[in-house]
């Protein structure tokens, strides 16, 4: 498997957090699983930086993205109370699926704590399959 690399000025969307102390393990580290909850939820500030309504697109076309894949790199820990930036963009934009990519960063130095890409799948919510994305969607999604 390739390290991922990446630094913070790949990207030009960003959203920031605070490791609380729930979301620690036994060990006083930030639990490996938050790290997916916190790249989950910087996708959503894209979301809001591209002005694109993610629900009301949903509302509209009955259709949605679904994750079928992860890959999640870990640099170093992350302890109650640091301070993160994720940055997060679009790799790439296929027919029916999407790959994000999103590193996060300690907000204080800039160092990759720990990296993400991520695939979705557009899905039509009635038949549960895959559904094209439209070039207008794909274009807004691109940001371009």
């Amino acid at each position: 498997m390739s390290k991922i690399e990446l630094s913070r000025n790949d990207f030009e969307a960003f959203w920031e957090a605070t490791v609380r102390y729930y979301e620690l393990d036994p060990q006083g580290v930030m639990h490996n699983a938050n790290h997916v909850a916190f790249f989950d939820q910087a996708i959503t500030a894209y979301f809001k930086f591209i002005n694109y309504d993610y629900l009301k697109d949903i509302e509209e076309t009955n259709k949605d993205f679904h994750t079928v894949q992860l890959l999640v790199q870990y640099n170093k820990p992350l302890y109650f109370d640091n301070q993160v930036e994720i940055g997060v963009k679009v790799k790439s934009i296929g027919n029916t699926s999407m790959t994000w990519v999103m590193g996060m960063f300690l907000k204080d130095t800039s160092e990759l704590v720990s990296s993400c890409e991520a695939v979705h799948v557009y899905t039509d919510q009635l038949t549960m399959k895959p559904t094209p994305i439209t070039e207008e969607l794909k274009s807004q999604l691109q940001n371009k």
